[in-house]
Parts: C-alpha cells; sequence; structure tokens
C-alpha cells in the first residue's frame, strides 16, 4: 500500500470515527440534560471533567511519545512488544496511582465527596482506556480497527441511555454505562493487539520502563497543561459555582470542543504520515483546505448558536448561548493552531516549541483563574479560554515562521 492510500484509508477512518463522536453524543445530550435536570447534567459534565485528569495522567503523552516509537520500529516485532509491554505497565501503575488520589479526594473535598460513588464508578472508564493502547493504532497507522472499537462505546453508550434513564435519580446509571462501554472495549483492543496485530506482552526490564517514562514525559507535560485550560475550566466551575453553573459551561464547552474534534482525525492522521514521510507540499494543501472549511463551520455555529442551545439542550441553559458565541471567535484560530502543532513542528522535530507553547499558556490561564476566583462567572471563563487559545496560536505560529517550516525549500535544508 501506498504512503498516500494509507494516508487516504486512516483518515477516512478517523473521519467516521470522529463523525460518530460528534454526532452520537447530540443524540443523547438533549435527553440527558432534560432528564437529569441542570443540576443533575451538570455533575456528569463535573465528573466527567475530574475524570478526564486521570486519563491524562495514566495516558502519560503516550499517544504522542509511543504512536512515534511503534511508527518508527513497526517492522522490528520484537521491539514493539518492548514498547507495548512497558508502555502498558507504566500505565497501570498511573492508574493506580490515579486512584488513590481520586480516593483522597472523595474523603477531603465536600464537593466532590457529595456524588463520590458517580466518581468512583466513573473512574472505571480510566481502566478501559488503558487498556485501548490508541498508540498502537496510531502509529502502525491500522485506524480501521480503532474507528470500530471507539464507534462501539459510543453506540453501546447511546442505546443503553434511552433503555434503562429515566429520570435524575438514574444519574449512577449513566455513569456506569458509560464506563462499561469502555472497559469492554478495552478488553477487545487488548485481544486485538496480542491476537491479530499479534505484539506479544512481555516483562518489560527497568531499562525499557525508564526509557518509556522519560521518552514521554516532556509529552505528558504538554497533555497536563493542555488539560489545565481545557477540562479545568469545567471542573473550577462546578467546583465554585456548583453543578447548575457547571452544567451551563459544560454544555457550551461541549459543543465547542466537538466542531473542533471535527479537525482531530486530520491532526492524528498527518502526525505520524509527516514524521516519516516529511511531505510539506501535501500538509500546505490539506492545512488550507482545512482553514477554509473552519471558518464555514465558525460561521454558522456563531450565527445559530441560541437555536442550537435551545434544540439540544432546552430551556433552563440559555446562557450557554453566549459562551458558545465566544467559543467559536477562538475556534477560528484554535484549528489551524492545532495543525500547527504536533503534525508540523512536532513531526519535523520541534516538539519542545510544541509543549512549551501549552505549558507556557497553561501557567498564565492557570494563574489568571486564580486571581478571577473572588469575581469569577462563567463568561469570564469564556473569555479566559480565547485569550490562551490566542496565546498558543500566537507562540506556534511564530516558531514555524522562524524555522520556515512552510516555505518550499525547507527540506533542501535538511
Amino acid at each position: 500500500m501506498t504512503d498516500k492510500r494509507r494516508l487516504i484509508e486512516n483518515f477516512s477512518a478517523l473521519t467516521i470515527m470522529q463523525l460518530l463522536n460528534y454526532i452520537l453524543p447530540f443524540v443523547t445530550l438533549p435527553y440527558l440534560a432534560r432528564v437529569l435536570s441542570l443540576e443533575g447534567y451538570g455533575v456528569y459534565i463535573f465528573s466527567q471533567a475530574l475524570i478526564a485528569y486521570f486519563i491524562v495522567i495514566v495516558d502519560f503523552g503516550f499517544d504522542l511519545s509511543g504512536t512515534r516509537e511503534v511508527s518508527i520500529n513497526r517492522h522490528n516485532s520484537k521491539k514493539l512488544s518492548e514498547i507495548f509491554s512497558s508502555i502498558l505497565v507504566i500505565k497501570f501503575i498511573l492508574m493506580i496511582i490515579s486512584l488513590l488520589i481520586l480516593i483522597a479526594l472523595i474523603m477531603f473535598v465536600p464537593s466532590i465527596s457529595e456524588y463520590w460513588h458517580v466518581h468512583l464508578i466513573m473512574f472505571i472508564m480510566v481502566f478501559g482506556n488503558m487498556l485501548l493502547s490508541t498508540f498502537v493504532y496510531q502509529g502502525l497507522e491500522k485506524m480501521k480497527f480503532i474507528t470500530i472499537l471507539n464507534a462501539s462505546i459510543k453506540i453501546f453508550f447511546t442505546l443503553t441511555i434511552f433503555i434503562f434513564i429515566k429520570d435524575q435519580n438514574d444519574l449512577p446509571l449513566v455513569a456506569l454505562l458509560n464506563s462499561i462501554g469502555y472497559l469492554i472495549v478495552g478488553l477487545i483492543s487488548l485481544c486485538i493487539i496480542l491476537k491479530i496485530i499479534n505484539i506479544k506482552f512481555t516483562i518489560p526490564s527497568k531499562e525499557n520502563l525508564i526509557n518509556q517514562f522519560k521518552n514521554s514525559l516532556q509529552f505528558f507535560w504538554s497533555r497536563i497543561a493542555v488539560s489545565l485550560y481545557t477540562t479545568s475550566n469545567t471542573f473550577v466551575v462546578g467546583l465554585f459555582l456548583g453543578p447548575a453553573a457547571a452544567g451551563i459551561f459544560g454544555s457550551a464547552d461541549k459543543l465547542f470542543r466537538a466542531a473542533v474534534s471535527l479537525y482531530q482525525p486530520l491532526n492524528n492522521v498527518l502526525y505520524p504520515y509527516i514524521a516519516h514521510s516529511k511531505n510539506i507540499h501535501l500538509y500546505k494543501k490539506l492545512f488550507k483546505l482545512s482553514t477554509i472549511s473552519n471558518m464555514i463551520v465558525v460561521l454558522i455555529v456563531y450565527i445559530f448558536s441560541d437555536l442550537v442551545i435551545r434544540l439540544i439542550f432546552g430551556s433552563g441553559y440559555e446562557e450557554s448561548a453566549v459562551l458558545l458565541k465566544i467559543f467559536m471567535i477562538a475556534a477560528i484560530y484554535m484549528m489551524p493552531s492545532i495543525l500547527m502543532g504536533y503534525p508540523l513542528l512536532g513531526a519535523l522535530g520541534y516538539t519542545r516549541e510544541v509543549n512549551k507553547s501549552v505549558i507556557y499558556a497553561s501557567i498564565i490561564h492557570v494563574v489568571l483563574l486564580v486571581i478571577l476566583i473572588p469575581v469569577l462567572s462563567v463568561k469570564l471563563v469564556a473569555l479566559l479560554v480565547l485569550f490562551t487559545e490566542l496565546l498558543v496560536f500566537i507562540y506556534r505560529y511564530y516558531y514555524v515562521k522562524k524555522y520556515g517550516l512552510l516555505n518550499s525549500n525547507f527540506m533542501n535544508k535538511q
């Protein structure tokens, strides 16, 4: 299979997966927002934000470092087994640490302990996500497997929600159904890796564990930084303003992230492809096309934001429309910022610049968020997101221009 054909095949698979990730939640969101009530839905959104921290910790940036390692060593079965085994063991250890942290939070933070059972049930997602090992499929460019698996999670959750969830007392069941989907798919993914892809699990040496840990550390800080100025917003809103505010903010934020995530398939496919092909010409074509399509999506959502919020979430969520407009302004430069990240700077060896862009931005974001706590409001947090994403974009654009990565003669310098 040619490189371009493989790129198209994997992009198609990831696009289908992302469309399902985008469409199926829109089937369940209106139902959950109404059935669980604003406060119940806010608790669910808050719990998702809390668990997202632990998923980032357990992933430890291996979706980037592991993907690159697997891509480079794709024809070395022994090396692949070493990479997979080392990463899986590290992720398991991090999962145990994360569980202990969650238990401590439940014991000492009142706003978390109130719905402790929901958070513990949701933590099953972390275990399922750990077993999923997406980095293997991305590195080998076998995205059809991960597409089917992710689609299975979404379809399972969507169907069971309508069958079993009837009122706001079913909130723990919503968490359980969501978590079971991830657990089952994680187990299936593990079987595919071991039996079909034929990567063996071996007891990793201490040296391999240390090497994989060190290799992914910079990516981990990057992922934590991103989480601090994305997921932390809903978490902080829920912590200081209550479940209802978390529902208002989280609803707009979910739509915003869903719109931006439409370009994630291109991001995931381009990263390993550019890393080994260095095809800047194709990258520039896809970048321009994505920028134009992004502007169209942003304009449509911005104009019809009030209608979108009313149709999806119903009454009580009107304030979310204002937040969605703010987020859509951020989306104008967030999409090109994402594509300038790992698919370009990272793939061409400038990972430090990519990581620093989000680390510096997250530090500024968190400092401002803490300063603003006495006057905190959902609109203020949304404006802060807009500002932070702009900082990331400017930082990355500066280094793309500085290194001349989009110049036609860039590859001649290599």
